[in-house]
C-alpha cells in the first residue's frame, strides 16, 4: 500500500438510487457517479432527468445535527454565503433513511477543488476575505456565542501514552502503513523530547463564535476561470470555536505542500491580509492559535484511533502529510508567525 489510502468503495446501487431520487423528487436516474474525493462521508454525482445532484451518505454526524445545520444554509444564503441548498423530501424533511442509512441531496454546484498553490495571491486575499465575511454571517443568523472557550491542550504524558498504544498495534502487524506508522511515531516522542516545554497553557481562548471548523480544499468549491468561490460544503462540523483557530488551520491546510510538508508563507500572509480587510483580529491571537495548531499535531492521534480501531483506513495518509508539515513547521517558527502577522499582503 502507499501513503496517500484510496476511498473505499461505496457504490450506490440502482434500485437505492432511484429511491433516493423518488423520495426527494429528483427524477428518473440516468447516471450515479461516486465522488473519489472525500475522507469521511461517501458522495455521489446522480444525474437525473431534471438535472444533476449531489448525494451523500451521512457517516460521521448524526441525522439530527445534519437536519440543524440544514435550516442555517438558506439563511447564509440569504447574506450573500456560497452554500449548497438542502432538497426536501416527499415527507418535507431534508434526510432520509434508508436500509438503516441516512441520506441528504442538494443541487449540483459548479466549480471544482483547487489547492493553494493553483491561487493567485489575489486569490488568496480573496479566500481570507470570504472566510471573514462566513464568520459576520454566522453571528448574525445564529443564536449568540460565547466570547471565550475554554481551551485545554493534550499533555506530554497523554500524548506519550496513546503514541506508545498505537506503537504496539503497530508492532502486532506488518504491512507497509504499519511500518511508516512506526517511524512516524518515533519522530513524534522524539519531537515532544525537543519542545515539552513548549506546551501551550490551559485557559481561556478568544474571540470566539460560530465557525464552519473544516474549511479544507475538499469542502470549498472554485470557479477556475474567475478564482471565485462557488459554493463552500460539509457544514457537519458548524460550532463555536475560537476564530483565529479557524483561520490558522485553514490557512496551514490550504498553503501547505503534503509532499515536503513546506508551507508558503507569502500566500499564508495573503490570506490573513483577506481576512483582516473584513475582521478585526490581532497578532497575539494569531500567534496563540499558531502555537495551539501545531501542538495540536504534535500530540494529535486521529489518524492512528481511525486505522486501529475503527479499521478506516481512508485518512491513513494524513499521519505522515501532518508529520512533514509538523517538522517543517518547527524548524521555521519565526518564519510562519512572521506570515501570520504581517501587516501589509505580499506583493
Amino acid at each position: 500500500m502507499t501513503e496517500a489510502a484510496s476511498m473505499p468503495d461505496h457504490t450506490l446501487a440502482a434500485p437505492l438510487a432511484g429511491c433516493i431520487a423518488e423520495r426527494f423528487g429528483l427524477g428518473r436516474v440516468l447516471s450515479c457517479q461516486q465522488i473519489p474525493q472525500g475522507l469521511m462521508n461517501p458522495n455521489w454525482r446522480m444525474t437525473t432527468t431534471t438535472g444533476s445532484y449531489a448525494i451523500k451518505q451521512l457517516h460521521d454526524r448524526p441525522a439530527e445535527t445534519v437536519r440543524d445545520v440544514h435550516q442555517v444554509l438558506p439563511r447564509l444564503a440569504e447574506h450573500g454565503i456560497p452554500v449548497p441548498l438542502p432538497r426536501t423530501t416527499t415527507q418535507g424533511d431534508t434526510v432520509l433513511g434508508l436500509n438503516g442509512q441516512w441520506y441528504s441531496a442538494s443541487d449540483w454546484l459548479p466549480g471544482t477543488h483547487l489547492h493553494g498553490h493553483d491561487l493567485t495571491m489575489t486569490a488568496c486575499a480573496q479566500l481570507g476575505e470570504l472566510i471573514g465575511r462566513l464568520h459576520d454571517a454566522l453571528a448574525s443568523v445564529l443564536p449568540e456565542a460565547p466570547e471565550r472557550l475554554l481551551d485545554r491542550p493534550t499533555g506530554v504524558g497523554e500524548a506519550r501514552a496513546r503514541l506508545e498504544n498505537y506503537a504496539r498495534a503497530a508492532s502486532s502487524a506488518g504491512d507497509n502503513f504499519d511500518e511508516l506508522a512506526r517511524r512516524e511515531i518515533r519522530q513524534r516522542h522524539a519531537l515532544l523530547d525537543r519542545v515539552a516545554d513548549r506546551q501551550p497553557p490551559a485557559g481561556e481562548i478568544g474571540p470566539a463564535g460560530w465557525t464552519h471548523g473544516d474549511l479544507q480544499p475538499l469542502n470549498i468549491l472554485i470557479d477556475p476561470s474567475t478564482a471565485q468561490v462557488s459554493a463552500i460544503l460539509d457544514w457537519d462540523r458548524l460550532e463555536t470555536r475560537g476564530y483565529a483557530a479557524e483561520i490558522v488551520r485553514t490557512a496551514t491546510i490550504w498553503f501547505t505542500d503534503t509532499g515536503t510538508g513546506a508551507l508558503d508563507l507569502d500566500r499564508i500572509a495573503a490570506f490573513i491580509h483577506g481576512y483582516r480587510t473584513r475582521r478585526s483580529i490581532s497578532d497575539e491571537q494569531l500567534l496563540d492559535a499558531s502555537q495551539r495548531r501545531w501542538w495540536h499535531l504534535l500530540t494529535g492521534t486521529w489518524q492512528l484511533r481511525l486505522h486501529y480501531e475503527q479499521h478506516d483506513r481512508g485518512c491513513d495518509h494524513l499521519l505522515f502529510s501532518d508529520g512533514r508539515l509538523l517538522r517543517w513547521w518547527l524548524t521555521r517558527t519565526e518564519a510562519v508567525n512572521t506570515a501570520l502577522t504581517a501587516s501589509t499582503a505580499p506583493r
